[in-house]
């Protein structure tokens, strides 16, 4: 029953004869050169011939090559391919349950998740894929202005997925379909992968009924686009670009979903001799797909071969070497945004797995193969007139980020750079998780390679989900279906600004506010963190797993300002070896020929630190911000805070915040409050909304993730008055904030860039001290004196520094705690405070003025010799304009013209709601003076 049926009678199934069925285009010609795939062609339904094919690669010797149609267990036909060295088998059929249209394919996926909860009791019925966000990239290279849509086409999303093959996954109660080979003593058939700690594994792993739906639901975004009624028909595919491995159901399943409509066009290529194939199921292989509204390939005829015919530029085949080499593949396929002259060579892989130095070896000969061939590819590309090149790697390496394999592709050589798109710091990541019998593995292996500085600009990448998020067994699961993630970056393929494009990015900065050593023990990770115990490091396998805290920091108004690179330098360890650092660095600004100075010294510098061993730096990121505009603030802000892993409970509003623990301010509200009151209103809502809101923890959530349960901090330096600021910021409505202050001696200073940077190591306890005596100064006296600006001898010597950790709100519980603040009971409060202080330090009306405008009332009234002069001189008026000539010196006018003067008389008549009778043509003596204190 199980041997490959050939030119037999029996016709007792749905699908076609063995003999009815042609053999494909692909094999017609097994000895030519096939390392160049057409791939255009449409197959027929049904059955479909495959859409791809293996192609022996060109080096290799594959003197026989035998092509069989054959018939399997359940009465499917499949394609044979043989030879001494390979055995490949492929699906000639489509499975049964195929959906025919996009909301069938939902369906089948919500029906997949319904059966899935009903056997996750334990877990209280939750089969949700784990939620993910998109985070952005530390290989962000440009200033974000505002995302430009005018180059929107220039935009795409990446994934790379290994899906955990139907073949290396099964039970024993799954029959086998072709015959079973496994000679290999090492792997006992049926036992569900070796996944020995799953509960349900005949559920979970259960690929056609549960797993394969669910696999589709990754792919095609999850969660993002799950959507109920019109919305969901009318969804697409999330990921513009899809590397998968482990793929062996993929013309039966796979791509008559994935290719249907012309949604994606793909390639497929098995592997010469999977193991899948000896387990008596079919070949196990890679897939690169790519959205055909988004992408064309380049298949011109631009080549000339040897033979004197021209071929596509796909390439696809297995790697260089013996036998040991040669069972893993590549695909290699340029593609073309439309809309755009730009190119892009994507290149998936699956390298050789387990461990131990000789099979790292061959990794890491396969990885250097790769890169060598799509380096070549995209040489060739610039040679025929492609001047916007740019190289993809997506694949499943099977070695961590300090691999030599790795490093192959990292590694400084030739004229192409790469660097990894990763969500997280490697040595505190993971892209599988999972238990066999040998004990329980969590790796970074899954990568996203991209040619760096000016390639391809990585945006944001998918956010890996926290420890504490995961279920017991780890991957995969009731929740996941596969034992590796999905990542994915967005990217963006315009060419950057080149160094002689952006402005000048000066070696010695001159920090003209003060040196980030005077604010250095108020931004330290343990001091805005808090209270916090850290939990002790935990045990995962056989593997000591140390915390780390990364912190996000947003620096406002942050000019060429040096203190984003310092912030990201901060180390710190505690006794249990856990550790704090700033992960995240925002800096916004204005003037975006700022940003681009910054954004060319961190690249510079970033460059030269990367040299050095043992530096991992976080992101910084740079971002145009106006605060006049609250759309600049949203543009510029919310796509962070749709980040956030856990929204608020009752978010009823769609509020977004709560990202930073950190908001640092240089005197950036000094310069607002010279401003128009709207802008401050603007700005300080923002800097609320962006706090951390402090939650309760348990030790055991705690103990998870390392996630500190304090408020952000929002760390301001300022040369306004103390007790200003103080009325300010502790009576701002709706906030509840625990402020603090402490004076500060100036200290400018001219920071060295030209070298690389420096870790700034602190040992929790022990440097936070370790301080200049003049940092601790009383605060100097207020420059306001009697209405008259008289600044001491320490003026502008000294800088306050406020402290503002947001606190829980009292009358709020946890659960209906909110990010922003009220704008308009903000700017009332901006308002009344500035009233009253000026009113107060710096008044107007002086007792001297007071009495110089009534004498020069009384002359005026004299001079017109009215008739009601008789009458007391508070209650004659005169005209607006004389009361104008009147009451202003010749300076104040240059600053209130005569119309503005107008302006704000008919406000102070409609604030104070006067009666008919109220003279709103002249003024009295008392109104002018009242006029003047209200309105000053």
């Amino acid at each position: 029953n199980y041997e490959v049926l050939a030119n037999t009678t029996s016709n007792t199934h749905h699908h076609p004869h063995p003999e009815e069925v042609a053999a494909p285009s692909w094999v017609s010609n097994p000895s030519t050169n096939m390392s160049y795939n057409n791939h255009h062609h449409r197959a027929p339904p049904p059955p479909p011939p495959p859409h791809g094919s293996y192609h022996p690669h060109p080096h290799h010797s594959f003197s026989t090559m035998e092509v069989t149609n054959g018939i399997d267990r359940f009465g499917r036909p499949y394609v044979e391919t043989k030879s001494a060295e390979s055995l490949i088998r492929v699906q000639n059929y489509v499975d049964e349950d195929i959906p025919s249209d996009r909301a069938q394919l939902w369906s089948k996926i919500i029906e997949a998740r319904k059966i899935l909860a009903n056997h996750n009791v334990d877990e209280g019925n939750n089969v949700e894929l784990y939620p993910r966000s998109w985070t952005p990239s530390s290989s962000q290279y440009n200033v974000n202005d505002s995302d430009d849509d005018s180059d929107s086409a220039a935009y795409f999303t990446v994934a790379q997925f290994n899906t955990l093959a139907k073949g290396l996954s099964t039970g024993p109660n799954n029959l086998f379909p072709t015959p079973f080979l496994d000679t290999d003593s090492g792997f006992h058939y049926g036992n569900y992968g070796g996944f020995t700690e799953l509960t349900k594994p005949e559920v979970i792993l259960d690929f056609d009924r549960l797993r394969k739906w669910r696999l589709l639901e990754v792919m095609l975004g999850g969660d993002d686009v799950c959507m109920t009624g019109d919305d969901r028909l009318k969804s697409s595919a999330l990921f513009d670009i899809l590397a998968l491995e482990e793929v062996d159901e993929y013309h039966s399943f796979f791509e008559p979903i994935l290719v249907k409509d012309g949604c994606y066009d793909g390639i497929y290529q098995p592997k010469p001799y999977s193991p899948c194939v000896r387990f008596g199921w079919y070949s196990d292989g890679a897939a690169l797909l790519w959205k055909t509204e988004k992408f064309k390939v380049i298949d011109d005829e631009c080549i000339d071969a040897a033979d004197g015919n021209s071929k596509e530029l796909v390439v696809k085949g297995s790697f260089e070497g013996g036998a040991a080499c040669r069972n893993q593949v590549y695909i290699i396929v340029p593609l073309q945004i439309k809309g755009t002259d730009k190119c892009i060579v994507v290149a998936a892989t699956h390298l050789k797995a387990k461990g131990g130095a000789t099979n790292e070896q061959i990794r890491q000969s396969q990885a250097s193969e790769l890169r060598r061939r799509s380096e070549q590819m995209a040489d060739e590309l610039k040679e025929l007139g492609w001047t916007e090149v740019n190289i993809l790697i997506l694949g499943d390496f099977n070695s961590e980020p300090d691999s030599e394999s790795v490093r192959s592709i990292l590694c400084e050589k030739g004229d192409w750079k790469f660097r990894s798109a990763a969500a997280n710091d490697y040595d505190d990541s993971y892209t599988t998780w999972k238990t066999r019998k040998n004990g329980t593995t969590r790796r970074v292996i899954d990568y996203i390679f991209h040619t760096g500085e000016d390639g391809l600009q990585c945006k944001e990448v998918l956010s890996i989900p926290s420890d504490e998020m995961l279920e017991r067994t780890y991957l995969p699961g009731f929740r996941y279906p596969s034992d590796h993630l999905l990542v994915a970056a967005k990217f963006h393929a315009g060419v950057s600004r080149r160094n002689d494009q952006l402005p000048e990015a000066s070696n010695s900065p001159f920090e003209w506010l003060t040196n980030f050593q005077s604010l250095r023990h108020l931004v330290l990770p343990s001091y805005i963190v808090g209270d916090v115990s850290p939990p002790p490091p935990s045990s995962i396998g056989s593997a000591s797993h140390k915390h780390t805290m990364r912190l996000n920091a947003l620096h406002v108004g942050c000019g060429t300002s040096t203190v984003g690179e310092s912030l990201l330098c901060l180390r710190e360890k505690d006794v249990c070896g856990n550790r704090l650092q700033y992960g995240h660095v925002v800096n916004v600004d204005i003037d975006k020929d700022a940003l681009g100075v910054m954004q060319n010294r961190w690249r510079q510098r970033e460059l030269q630190t990367q040299q050095l061993d043992d530096i991992t730096l976080g992101v910084m990121d740079w971002r145009y911000l106006d605060f006049k505009s609250e759309e600049s603030c949203r543009l510029a802000l919310d796509p962070l805070y749709r980040n956030l892993v856990q929204p608020l409970p009752n978010n009823s509003n769609n509020e977004l915040g709560g990202y930073f623990d950190l908001v640092l301010d240089k005197s950036t509200l000094d310069c607002l409050l010279c401003s128009e009151t709207d802008v401050v209103s603007v700005f300080l809502c923002e800097v609320y909304r962006a706090l951390r809101i402090p939650t309760s923890r348990s030790e055991s959530s705690l103990d998870a993730d390392y996630r500190h349960s304090s408020g952000g901090v929002y760390v301001l330096v300022t040369f306004h008055p103390l007790e200003f600021i103080q009325q300010l910021l502790a009576e701002l409505p709706g906030a509840h904030l625990e402020i603090e202050y402490e004076v500060i001696k100036r200290k400018a200073d001219i920071v060295n860039t030209i070298d690389a940077l420096e870790v700034d190591e602190v040992v929790s306890g022990k440097n936070q001290s370790e301080f200049d005596p003049e940092t601790y100064l009383p605060p100097a006296s207020s420059a306001w004196i009697s209405g008259s600006f008289s600044p001491d001898e320490n003026y502008r010597k000294t800088i306050t520094v406020f402290t503002c950790r947001r606190l829980p709100n009292p009358k709020q519980e946890e659960s209906n705690q909110t990010y922003a603040l009220d704008r308009q009971l903000v700017r009332e409060h901006i308002e009344s405070t500035c009233d009253k202080w000026y009113q107060t330090t710096s008044p107007m009306v002086t007792n001297e003025r007071e009495a110089t405008l009534r004498l020069d009332f009384q002359n005026a009234i004299l001079s017109q010799q009215r008739a009601e002069s008789s009458l007391k001189e508070e209650k004659v008026t005169l005209d607006l304009k004389t009361c104008y000539e009147l009451m202003f010196t010749e300076e104040e006018k240059q600053v209130l013209p005569f119309d503005y003067f107008i302006e704000d008389w008919e406000a102070y008549c409609q604030n104070l709601r006067r009666g008919e009778d109220f003279p709103r043509q002249g003024m009295t003596i008392n109104t002018a003076i009242d006029f003047l204190k209200e309105m000053q």
